[in-house]
């Protein structure tokens, strides 16, 4: 199963917005990623960036502010939901 298709499925039981290290955890703790980097987290990350560059039924929800983003401020969701 590849990330993306991981955190459709974890977005989808999940059935709220969650950061990128929640949908990561779950993935993992629920059998849907092994992974065989030292950073997990990061590589879904930019999977989904991708899927929203790319219009994949992922949006990204964020605070708007002046800076980057802040560690855990970003929650992604599905389009439909």
């Amino acid at each position: 199963m590849t990330y993306l298709e991981a955190a459709v499925h974890v977005l989808k039981a999940a059935q709220r917005p969650l950061t990128t290290k929640e949908i990561t955890e779950r993935a993992i703790d629920t059998g849907l990623l092994t992974p065989l980097g030292k950073t997990p987290h990061a590589t879904m990350s930019a999977a989904l960036y991708k899927a929203v560059q790319r219009e994949q039924g992922i949006v990204k929800l964020e605070m708007p502010g002046e800076i980057r983003a802040r560690r855990g401020s970003v929650r992604w969701a599905l389009a439909d939901t």
